[in-house]
């Protein structure tokens, strides 16, 4: 008898502490059939309930079964939304028949790691890493042994200096869960034994997940940015395919900000995600939404929440 191969642990986003990490906004609920969650959230002001998948992106280990999975909690839920990001071999044809709502959201900032770094990475971004890192140190850690408190300090200054509130907001019980997530990477930025910034990645596969940065003052100051980056790069390059540096922040058709600049420059590909969005009770959702100015929103209830 052939020998199978166990199954893969999930990581990363995938893993079920990162669903519970969103506690605070709603139930973590699993996906059995494709091996993915959702957040389960009471819909304000009724006794409905919807669902969205985790923020940034949704993921599952079986992309052709999410469709019947959605499909049996029609009992349960009013709508669903999530987003599929690049590099992920999803049924497209099916899902776009499958959706109300199948449309193109945010690029992503890809970098392909089989081409060499000094060939991707720009003169003028590794001078300035090379310049910080004179003065600056990075260190790895991984889970479980990421300093939870230092992180959680450092996403405070991330908070105030962008006034940052909703979803992205995680608070220390959310983050709790988040580094615990088997073979997170923390990369930790010190000036003189202090730290200064830090860069969280997911490893799933062959892909690397730039999940979150952040950085004090003096970190700016210092160039802990280009520090960072360019030190987690050259560890991952060992083992990883890709790297994706996250969405764009910009609003459709607004020139790139400052972020999108600076992920663009450590970037040598782009790549679009998948909003997606499906209606599990018609009659429900048409009376939650009557009675709102929708335009570009899904689900039309909540216009206007995020």
């Amino acid at each position: 008898m052939r020998k199978q191969n166990a199954p893969v642990p999930p990581r990363g986003y995938l893993h079920p502490l990162y669903a519970q990490s969103f506690s605070e906004l709603g139930t973590p609920l699993y996906l059995p059939k494709s091996g993915g969650w959702l957040i389960k959230r009471e819909i304000p002001g009724t006794d409905y309930y919807d669902a969205m998948g985790p923020y940034p992106l949704f993921f599952c280990q079986d992309w052709e079964a999410l469709t019947e999975d959605l499909s049996g909690l029609a009992d349960q839920l009013v709508s669903v939304t999530l987003v599929v990001g690049p590099l992920v071999d999803f049924p497209e044809a099916a899902y776009e028949a499958y959706f109300e709502i199948f449309t193109p959201y945010k690029d992503h900032y890809l970098l392909d790691l089989e081409m060499p770094l000094y060939k991707t990475i720009s003169k003028n971004k590794r001078r300035n890493a090379r310049r910080a890192l004179r003065e600056l140190d990075v260190q790895l850690q991984v889970a479980p042994d990421v300093d939870l408190d230092e992180w959680v300090k450092l996403y405070a200054c991330l908070i105030e200096r962008h006034q940052i509130t909703g979803i992205r907001a995680f608070s220390k019980r959310s983050f709790e869960k988040q580094v615990a997530i088997p073979n997170t990477h923390y990369f930790r930025v010190l000036h003189q034994g202090e730290p200064v910034g830090g860069n969280l990645y997911y490893l799933q596969g062959d892909q690397a997940y730039a999940h979150l940065s952040a950085f004090t003052e003096d970190g700016y100051q210092l160039g802990a940015p280009y520090a960072v980056k360019w030190a987690a790069l050259q560890h991952l390059a060992k083992f990883t395919r890709w790297v994706n540096f996250g969405g764009s922040t910009a609003s459709e058709g607004d020139p790139p900000d400052g972020l999108d600049l600076f992920k663009q420059g450590w970037s040598n590909k782009t790549a679009k995600s998948y909003l997606c969005g499906k209606i599990l009770n018609p009659q429900i959702y048409q009376q939650l939404a009557s009675d709102k100015d929708a335009a570009g929103w899904f689900p039309a209830y909540r216009a206007g929440e995020y």
